[in-house]
């Protein structure tokens, strides 16, 4: 069960003038079988690929940006400030005027704060508890604060970082800096590195950008995300770096595998080890399995991890030489040449 979701259905059967029966749009959408009331008038919006796949197992169209007007607005923001103030602000820009605009969050994750800001700006709202998450709502009308909707709007615009040099958003993964764990593995990236490339969980593209510009052997480089925030910013931040290396971009849940088996001679890595706010270490083993599966049969594996994750032992089943290359700053750096795929998968956790 998704708390805030069951919040916005407790909010809808409580207050059921909310809906007018209209067009309706839910943005930062997943599945639900109570979305079968809206059957013929819902969109969803969704820019991260394993929930966007799973709406269309549902029989829902998911796309990544909506424009409306729209009657009914459902909002479900991720966790970071910037970018659900950006969701509210979207969320008023596709409604249409008298639509109604109805947000839910868990209370740890400081609902109330932004059932606050949502009233600085929007004037009269309603709220409601249920499941430990706050539903709050608000009508469009003239008398919205502009002058707020444009900075929020602004929050989740991208924007240059790290010293005016990289383009990113917030909601990425270290948007506004360099994670410590890839510089770690950009530092130690063999170079004698030739041929066919990856980089699995690209992020905003800073490894991908080192390989560019370091490792003038690779003839050819493939880009994964999940997120579509992030292959947009790495084909900005790529654009231009190498004009002797095929660059393409994927926007792929990598922890189904890939749809080039045998394919690359190297694949980088700095799996994610979260999707919510548990850690997931099978996210990661699930990029350890899919790389093995993707690499020539000389092919290498290069990750890097936080230290307390349980690669290694999947690295061995997996590659028949591995080895650790260097641990320090609370990061490990692993390696693995000549895959064995035949590694399972591991089941993923129930949500």
């Amino acid at each position: 069960m998704n708390p805030a979701l069951e919040t916005i259905f407790a909010v809808l059967r409580h207050e059921p003038s909310l809906d007018s029966g209209g067009r309706t749009a839910f943005l930062r959408a997943q599945p639900h079988p109570g979305l079968d009331y809206f059957k013929g008038r819902l969109s969803c919006e969704q820019d991260f690929k394993p929930r966007a796949l799973a709406l269309e197992r549902a029989g829902m169209t998911a796309r990544e940006n909506l424009e409306g007007p729209f009657d009914l607005v459902l909002v479900m923001p991720e966790r970071q400030k910037e970018m659900t103030l950006a969701d509210l602000a979207h969320a008023h820009d596709i409604l249409a005027d008298g639509g109604v605009l109805l947000c839910a969050l868990p209370n740890d994750w400081g609902a109330k704060r932004f059932e606050h800001r949502l009233r600085d700006c929007a004037g009269n709202i309603g709220t409601l508890s249920k499941h430990h998450c706050r539903g709050f709502w608000a009508r469009k009308n003239a008398q919205w604060n502009q002058q707020t909707l444009t900075e929020w709007r602004a929050g989740g615009e991208f924007r240059k970082v790290v010293d005016d040099r990289f383009w990113s958003v917030p909601g990425l993964f270290a948007w506004d800096r360099i994670d410590e764990g890839s510089r770690l593995l950009s530092s130690r990236l063999p170079p004698e590195m030739t041929g066919v490339a990856a980089d699995l969980g690209c992020g905003w593209g800073f490894l991908s950008d080192f390989i560019l510009r370091h490792r003038p052997g690779i003839t050819n480089l493939d880009l994964y995300d999940a997120d579509a925030r992030a292959i947009e910013a790495a084909k900005r931040n790529l654009a231009g770096v190498s004009r002797k290396t095929r660059v393409q971009f994927f926007w792929h849940n990598v922890t189904t595998g890939l749809e080039k088996p045998g394919h690359y001679d190297w694949i980088v890595s700095n799996p994610p080890f979260h999707e919510t706010r548990q850690p997931d270490p099978v996210i990661g083993m699930r990029f350890i399995i899919a790389a093995a599966h993707a690499l020539k049969p000389d092919g290498h594996l290069w990750l890097v991890a936080n230290k307390h994750l349980p690669y290694e032992k999947l690295m061995r089943e997996g590659f028949a030489e591995t080895s650790v290359v260097v641990q320090q700053e609370g990061y490990k750096i692993l390696s693995g040449k000549t895959p064995n795929p035949v590694a399972q998968l591991p089941a993923r956790k129930q949500r």
